[in-house]
């Protein structure tokens, strides 16, 4: 994914975070409507955070470390309730 035509099609295409598409277009027109149209650095970094996102979600350890995060918070609000 290098354009931003790529990471739209991933984010529709559900391989981002709910809500990733729909929050990208938003930070894109303000940014837009904000910056300068001969400086564009803003918008490739909200480019690039959401291909990050993209690949976050694509990544085959993902789940499972996420699913290691909420063990131990649990585990740790558990330890708090003694």
């Amino acid at each position: 994914m290098r354009t931003l035509g790529e990471v739209r099609a991933a984010l529709a295409a559900g391989l981002g975070f709910p809500g990733d598409l729909a929050g990208m277009e938003a930070e894109l027109a303000a940014t837009l409507e904000r910056v300068d149209y001969t400086d564009l650095s803003e918008v490739s970094e909200i480019i690039a955070a959401y291909r990050g996102h993209v690949l976050t979600r694509c990544d085959p350890g993902f789940e499972e470390a996420l699913a290691e995060g909420i063990a131990l918070v649990q585990s740790l609000k558990e330890e708090r309730g003694r």
